[in-house]
């Protein structure tokens, strides 16, 4: 996944300062003396030094998503922590100044790699942040990296989620709960509780009104559901003009609407 996050910050940055393709190239290979040498034109280097997973925004639990169309549950996304530094390169040094002004500019002024520059497989994906390193954080000694030859460079840390690919397919929504009341003179009552689903419940004015079973009462909520005890065969009953009834099935849940 390291490759597509080299990938988004290279459609950011040929974007933002701009970097056009016809006149600068970019690399992500190490910067030293032999591949210093190879270069024929200008080129901005983000140079991959250091990873580690980030303390402040790691997130733990599970959520249910949609993944190829199947319900699975996941783990949160870990969170890592990248730094670059980034350094240009051309034949004379005031051209190498303006480039990396360019680059620092952009770096400056966003806060996250806009989405539309995410590719497809991170694009679920929260957009990476970035973030030029601070006096006292971790920095590259880009005089050592880059064999004691003087060049000034960026330290970029950028921050992002990591998709492991770990999930277990999760198994059919829960429509209903079913408890049995015991008598003492002998005998049972199953009793469910009842997962509804009014459809147009704004159109209907559903949403607030009142629903019924001969042994509960409740209101609809905002999405349109609710959830009562009732017993299979009962009536639920939703107080609008006119009433929608239905009958509890043996199993699952119930959905309501105009015919």
């Amino acid at each position: 996944m390291l490759d597509l996050v080299d990938e988004c910050l290279e459609l950011f940055l040929r974007a933002s300062v701009p970097l056009k393709t016809t006149d600068i190239d970019m690399s992500f290979e190490a910067p030293d003396r032999e591949w210093a040498a190879t270069l024929t034109r200008p080129t901005v280097n983000l140079f991959l030094w250091d990873i580690r997973r980030s303390a402040e925004r790691s997130k733990s639990g599970m959520a249910t998503v949609v993944r190829d169309g199947t319900r699975v549950h996941q783990p949160a996304h870990p969170v890592v922590e990248l730094r670059y530094v980034v350094t240009a390169w051309t034949s004379d040094h005031g051209d190498e100044r303006v480039l990396l002004a360019g680059v620092m500019r952009s770096l400056l002024a966003y806060s996250s790699v806009p989405r539309e520059h995410l590719p497809g497989p991170i694009a679920h994906l929260k957009a990476p942040t970035l973030a030029m390193a601070r006096a006292g954080e971790d920095h590259m000694d880009v005089f050592k990296a880059l064999e004691g030859k003087v060049k000034p460079g960026l330290n970029l840390v950028v921050t992002s989620e990591f998709d492991t690919g770990v999930f277990t397919v999760a198994g059919p929504p829960i429509d209903s709960i079913e408890t049995a009341v015991g008598f003492i003179n002998g005998g049972t009552e199953r009793r469910r509780r009842i997962a509804g689903q009014v459809h147009n419940a704004d159109e209907i004015g559903a949403v607030g009104a009142t629903v019924r079973s001969s042994i509960d009462t409740t209101t609809v909520n905002g999405a349109g559901q609710f959830l009562l005890r009732a017993v299979p065969g009962d009536e639920i009953t939703l107080d609008v003009h006119p009433p929608l009834v239905v009958v509890v099935p043996a199993a699952g849940g119930v959905e309501m609407k105009r015919s």
